[in-house]
C-alpha cells in the first residue's frame, strides 16, 4: 500500500483509515478500531469532538510495566505528521493512539468491532454497547450524555448491553447511573 503523506491535509476519515491500514501492513499495530465520540458519529450520533480514538494493539506486545509507542511516533516522523504527547496530527484529525490489550473490555471491543462504509473504505468501529460500557467505566458527565444519546435514538439492543456489562464487571456502575436511561436499560 502506498503510503499516505501529510501533505495534502484535509478532514477525510478515509485518508486516516488508510493510514491504519498501512501501520498495519507494516506491522506496527495489528489490529485496531475507532472508538470514542467518532464511532457514535458514524453509528448515526451527533456528538461534538476534537479527537479522534483508535484502540489497537501493537504487533509486539508490551513488555513489562512501560508501554512504548515509538514505532508509532516514528511512523509519524516518516509520514510528516506532527504530534506532541497525546495527539497525532493525521489529515487533520488529532488521533489519540490507545493500547488496548491490558483492558478485557477494550481487547473484547476492538477484536468484535463493526466493519462500516466510512469513505469508501472499510473501517472497524466499536460497537454501542461495548462504546456504552467504556463510558460507563469512565462515568464521566459527559460520557453519561452519551448513553442518553443512544438511549434516546433507541440504536443499543438491550441484551447484548446487559451481557457486556455482566461480563465486565459494570453493572453496579451502570445501576447507579441508570435513573438517566429509559427503562429498557434498568437493569
Amino acid at each position: 500500500m502506498e503510503k499516505v503523506k501529510s501533505s495534502s491535509p484535509s478532514t477525510n476519515l478515509g485518508a486516516v483509515i488508510d493510514v491504519l491500514e498501512d501501520m498495519q501492513d507494516a506491522e506496527i499495530i495489528s489490529n485496531y478500531a475507532v472508538g470514542g465520540a467518532v464511532a457514535a458519529i458514524l453509528h448515526s450520533e451527533p456528538i461534538s469532538t476534537v479527537d479522534l480514538d483508535i484502540f489497537f494493539f501493537l504487533t509486539e506486545p508490551p513488555k513489562g510495566l512501560i508501554l512504548s509507542l515509538e514505532k508509532i511516533y516514528d511512523y509519524a516522523r516518516q509520514n510528516d505528521f506532527t504530534f506532541d504527547a497525546d495527539f497525532i496530527n493525521i489529515h487533520g484529525w488529532l488521533v489519540q493512539f490507545v493500547e488496548a490489550s491490558n483492558s478485557p473490555l477494550w481487547t473484547e471491543a476492538v477484536e468484535t468491532a463493526k466493519i462500516m462504509p466510512v469513505d469508501n473504505r472499510a473501517a472497524k468501529v466499536i460497537d454501542l454497547e461495548h462504546l456504552a460500557a467504556m463510558w460507563i467505566f469512565a462515568g464521566r458527565k459527559k460520557d453519561i450524555r452519551k448513553i442518553e444519546m443512544f438511549d434516546e435514538a433507541g440504536t443499543m439492543d438491550a441484551k447484548i448491553l446487559y451481557d457486556v456489562l455482566l461480563r465486565f464487571n459494570l453493572l453496579d456502575r451502570w445501576q447507579l447511573q441508570q435513573h438517566n436511561f429509559s427503562d429498557e436499560y434498568q437493569f
